[in-house]
């Protein structure tokens, strides 16, 4: 790589600072003029923040799997949470680590099956959402007991030390790695576990917005009247106001605005560690999320099968050397990430990418990178109907503590959000349409307006095309999760 007088430069750091379940409005450079996160508005200053980045697959693993493989979930066949990426996947981690890279793995894995893992990764220190396990310390071992069995509760205290919280602990470590003495540049995927659930951060996070006026959630009365059915089934369980009655999901806004404050305060850490070493001129630092949080919208909570923008709408900040510092809205999708840094760094693709470089926007060459993104969420089979469950089993899934049950996550439903138009198919069910500009919360379905065919009718064209394009037929046998850490 040359630098602009011609020069040989290194091959530069990458560090892929990548959060879970985390709304793309919650960062002061997304527009939210309440939230607390200085230190990664800082980096949007300096770097390169993209307004319009979507994830293709709202949900952990796949989101993670598009991310390392470049592709669709759909050819890559990780659709949901127990399907980890398939032996046949080649993935960029290795791509890195056969170019020199040293690279490592702190925190969250939820992507690598566990052989696979250690092969892929030279460093590698797992952690989930109760923090790493087993414990690097008594206060890990006390994360580990403190959150035990409140993956599914609506919120809870947090009594640990704040210094000693899981994510302060995993960042702890991965300022470790980066300020160790190496040869050769280095490939850091520091995987933190929040603002997932468990919905907990200690002081002074935990009251940091106990006076702020919260917006609240975006829905309205009869909103789901024409929609699919396994959302209004979803809306008509009313997890929302058994689990948060009153004004108990601002509550939860508030809790969860907490958590991304923490992670900022302990981002920030990390980013003085590289100014420290004085590295962080030959680094390239990308931020974002694998997918977003309901919170509330829709009157519902935390996430399932459908393609809000609440949901599929994510951060993306990068900044490092070739990089202009510049808001973008250039339209984006997860599986462009990895193909972009490579670029940056000089390396190949690895075998059947789907997504491509955005360098040229990085670079302040180009302004525009896709017309549309691509979205798809579900799992194989015939989505459910009125009449499919008997009464016992509405019961036990009305109580049910998973939100991503079987028979609601069964049938996949497919989208294409353009500059205007967000448009999703969910094959046996109703259509939707979204004019994002006169309804950006996504409260009217337009798809049976019939002044609105043609608009249906092209966004459909397009998510066939995208079909087509990038299908693929072999079966890949996919690793089943086995995980303990989730």
């Amino acid at each position: 790589m040359n630098d602009a007088c011609g020069a040989l430069r290194p091959q530069p750091n990458i560090v892929i600072i990548y959060t879970d379940q985390q709304r793309y409005d919650t960062l002061g450079s997304s527009g939210n003029r309440l939230i607390q996160t200085p230190n990664l508005d800082r980096l949007a200053d300096q770097g390169a923040c993209f307004s319009r980045a979507y994830v293709t697959c709202p949900i952990c693993v796949p989101s993670r799997v598009s991310l390392w493989t470049g592709r669709y979930n759909h050819t890559n066949l990780s659709y949901n949470n127990n399907r980890l990426m398939s032996p046949r996947e080649a993935d960029f981690a290795m791509a890195f680590k056969t170019a020199g890279y040293h690279t490592a793995l702190i925190g969250k894995n939820h992507c690598f099956p566990y052989d696979r893992t250690h092969e892929t990764f030279e460093t590698f220190l797992p952690a989930g959402h109760a923090g790493f396990a087993p414990a690097l310390n008594p206060a890990g071992q006390r994360n580990l007991d403190v959150r035990a069995g409140k993956m599914t509760v609506p919120f809870a205290p947090d009594p640990v030390d704040p210094e000693e919280n899981p994510t302060a602990q995993i960042v702890r470590e991965a300022m470790r790695f980066v300020e160790e003495k190496r040869d050769g540049p280095f490939l850091l995927w520091l995987s933190i576990p929040d603002p997932h659930p468990p919905y907990m951060v200690a002081e002074p996070w935990a009251s940091m917005y106990a006076d702020v006026a919260m917006p609240p959630p975006a829905w309205r009365e009869g909103e789901m009247a024409d929609k699919p059915y396994r959302q209004r089934l979803l809306v008509e369980w009313d997890r929302f106001s058994r689990d948060y009655p009153g004004d108990d999901v601002l509550k939860l806004r508030r809790i969860y605005w907490g958590m991304v404050s923490c992670i900022d305060e302990h981002v920030g850490r990390l980013l003085t560690a590289l100014e420290r070493t004085g590295i962080d001129g030959n680094t390239i630092v990308a931020f974002t999320s694998d997918h977003g949080d309901y919170m509330g919208d829709h009157r519902m909570v935390r996430k399932s099968v459908n393609l809000y923008e609440a949901l599929v709408h994510v951060p993306l900040i990068i900044k490092g050397p070739g990089v202009a510092a510049r808001s973008s809205s250039a339209m984006v999708e997860n599986v462009d990430i990895m193909p972009t840094l490579a670029e940056m760094a000089g390396l190949d693709m690895p075998e059947g990418v789907q997504g491509s470089s955005f360098a040229g926007v990085l670079r302040a060459e180009s302004a525009a990178h896709r017309d549309h993104v691509c979205l798809e969420h579900g799992n194989p089979g015939p989505v459910l109907r009125p009449g499919d469950i008997s009464p016992a089993d509405y019961d036990r899934l009305r109580f049910s503590e998973h939100h991503l049950g079987r028979e609601v996550s069964s049938g996949p439903v497919k989208g294409v959000r353009t500059d205007r138009w967000k448009y999703c198919m969910t094959p046996g069910d109703v259509d939707e349409l979204y004019d994002l500009i006169n309804d950006p919360d996504e409260l009217v379905n337009l798809a049976r307006d019939p002044s609105h065919a043609k608009v249906c009718a092209d966004h459909q064209r397009m998510i066939l095309e995208w079909l087509v394009a990038t299908e693929e037929s072999p079966f890949a046998g996919v690793v089943a999760n086995k995980e303990k850490t989730g």
